[in-house]
């Protein structure tokens, strides 16, 4: 048996299936895919990762959160009022590769 002929359901929610059932699960499938294999100069120990990872945690946001909750603020309080010259000028930097 296959797809929904296992449990016995053809309508639901009203709705009744007019096309043949669908296999959910096949060996022929699960045969056709390779083991991922990882080349030994990928693979890093898990103490390397958990070393690295701690590390990353250590550095702290990348983001001045201070900024940010001015920022807010002010676009809350209707007093932020960006400057689209300076805003286009720096969209455009970015575009061209020169940074900010």
């Amino acid at each position: 048996m296959s797809g929904d002929s296992k449990i016995g359901v053809q309508a639901v929610g009203g709705l009744v299936r007019t096309g043949a059932t669908r296999r959910i699960a096949s060996e022929s499938v699960a045969a056709a895919r390779p083991p991922v294999r990882v080349a030994a100069q990928d693979a890093l120990p898990v103490a390397r990762l958990i070393t690295m990872a701690g590390e990353l945690a250590a550095q702290g946001p990348s983001v001045d959160v201070s900024r940010v909750a001015a920022l807010r603020t002010a676009i809350a309080g209707g007093s932020y009022a960006p400057d689209a010259a300076a805003t286009a000028k720096a969209m455009l930097a970015f575009q061209k590769g020169s940074g900010a």
